[in-house]
């Protein structure tokens, strides 16, 4: 089984949800799941770290822990422009990400933001997630505009050497129809869509297939 990297075309299109979930099918399958959030901004939770890492690691069966969010800063901005920006470079969080690897059958990496958001100005997730040796899972909504989001990001992740497995769309917007947005993508990009959430739905059996088969 190999590790993935869940990634976005933006902020707030439920990446969180489909990491959770597939840390989830992954136990079922019998399998210790490390997680691993790089970088996050924004409130922290009881925890002290991200509120998404403390539910990565529930998710995992584990007490959140600061080598699983080793930058977290209040400015939600990108990294480099944060307090304490020079503290974790990505050279260094790569070795902290193979050093958890090391010791877990499979990781769940969740990016900041979506998967262009700079973490140096020439140096984005999408550069982070191909140094950690990741496929990319990307992950959209539906909302009006959306379909610029996906297809600049997947060309972006492409010329950047990065690669995108697959894409799963959330359905939580009053956006696109679920079926235009779908019929849309397919002429326009070869990159296949995983699994369809319809307000952060259960992705079913044969969709959690295809996600941790991606």
């Amino acid at each position: 089984m190999r590790s993935i990297f869940v990634g976005g075309t933006g902020t707030d299109v439920g990446k969180t949800y489909v990491a959770v979930r597939m840390v989830e099918g992954l136990r079922r399958m019998g399998l210790d799941v490390g997680v691993m959030k790089p970088y996050s901004a924004g409130p922290r939770g009881g925890s002290g770290l991200s509120g998404d890492v403390e539910l990565l690691a529930a998710a995992a069966g584990a007490a959140p822990a600061a080598e699983m969010n080793p930058h977290h800063q209040a400015l939600e901005g990108p990294p480099y422009v944060g307090p304490g920006s020079d503290a974790v470079r990505p050279a260094d969080m790569v070795r902290r990400y193979h050093k958890l690897a090391a010791a877990r059958d499979v990781m769940v990496v969740e990016g900041m933001g979506g998967l262009l958001v700079p973490i140096l100005p020439d140096y984005y997730m999408a550069d982070l997630a191909r140094d950690m040796g990741l496929r990319i899972l990307a992950v959209a909504d539906n909302a009006m505009g959306t379909v610029h989001h996906i297809v600049s990001t997947l060309m972006a992740c492409r010329q950047r050497g990065a690669e995108v497995d697959g894409m799963v769309l959330n359905v939580i917007r009053d956006g696109y129809d679920a079926d235009l947005l779908l019929g849309i993508l397919r002429g326009v990009t070869e990159t296949p869509v995983l699994a369809v959430l319809e307000r952060h739905g259960d992705p079913g059996g044969a969709g959690m297939a295809a996600l941790l088969g991606s």
